[in-house]
């Protein structure tokens, strides 16, 4: 894979078609093309529908799009650490997320930005929440897509909840109870549970200890994973069940299962923070087009 795979399907996805892509990128429509279909093929996912209206992101492309626009940032951000007098270093915003909300609203917030202030460049890059918290205190992010606020965050930062999240249960899919559309908790109540370490998530024992006070018994924890990726491997290689929000389903997650929580049932809050000294046009109406495009979000 090169960063001209990458270019190209960006400038696809936003033009949503082939000949005006080419066209942005002054090259042939067959190169435009060959490079997509040697994307797809190197990633093995259909990262476009085509039809003779156009190009359309498959949820795929759309979570691949959030992973493009980050490698492309790294770049970015290479070059303005080598020539820290670029004059177009401050027509940026930093923004730190946690990783289920590259599939969800983030994507059409992004888009919405863009086409409100395309002269500003949106750098992404995925931090666990305590990562972001340290980068907004040191003012090496701008924003922050943390999950649930700590009372760090709380305190020290502005903040605002974009939507509520359901929790879910978290199953191998050969587990007996793998079938079944609603769980109540405490028929797990023997299980060995995964949880993401406290080092990155630092709200996590707390959230823990909470579900365990309303389900009436004692998580036994036996992994603690690094983050989510590892935590859905670690279930999915039978090393337990969990917990997590809904919306980290729209990751992939081959060999596990995503089942509703029926008793209790919790939210999750999902937050966006930023510096309260930090009162520039663009923060805000970034931050309102995350809360816009969280209403309408269905993971």
């Amino acid at each position: 894979m090169e960063l001209r795979h990458i270019q190209y399907f960006l400038t696809a996805s936003n033009e949503k078609s082939i000949n005006r892509a080419a066209k942005e990128l002054r090259v042939s429509q067959p190169a435009v093309s060959r490079q997509i279909r040697d994307l797809e093929n190197e990633l093995g996912v259909k990262l476009f529908e085509r039809d003779s209206r156009g190009l359309t992101l498959t949820k795929e492309g759309e979570m691949a799009v959030v992973f493009a626009e980050d490698l492309l940032c790294r770049v970015r951000t290479m070059k303005d650490a080598l020539n820290p007098h670029n004059p177009n270093l401050s027509k940026r915003i930093r923004l730190g997320y946690i990783a289920p909300v590259i599939g969800g609203f983030m994507v059409k917030a992004m888009r919405e930005f863009k086409h409100q202030f395309a002269d500003i460049a949106l750098e992404i890059q995925e931090m666990s929440p305590v990562e972001q918290e340290i980068a907004l205190r040191n003012k090496e992010i701008d924003l922050a897509l943390l999950g649930n606020p700590s009372p760090y965050v709380k305190k020290y930062f502005s903040y605002q909840t974009i939507l509520k999240v359901p929790l879910s249960l978290v199953l191998p899919d050969n587990h007996l109870l793998a079938l079944r559309k609603s769980i109540e908790l405490s028929e797990l109540a023997g299980e060995s549970f995964v949880s993401l370490d406290e080092k990155h998530f630092s709200q996590r024992p707390k959230l823990l200890a909470e579900i365990s006070k309303v389900a009436k018994f004692q998580f036994k924890v036996g992994i603690k994973a690094e983050g989510i990726s590892d935590l859905l491997a670690h279930v999915a290689g039978g090393g337990g069940v969990a917990i997590l929000p809904d919306d980290v389903k729209t990751m992939p997650h081959s060999g596990v299962v995503f089942i509703k929580m029926s008793k209790p049932r919790i939210f999750l809050e999902s937050a966006v923070a930023w510096r309260g000294d930090n009162q520039k046009e663009e923060i805000s109406y970034l931050v309102e087009t995350l809360k816009k495009a969280g209403k309408t979000y269905q993971p």
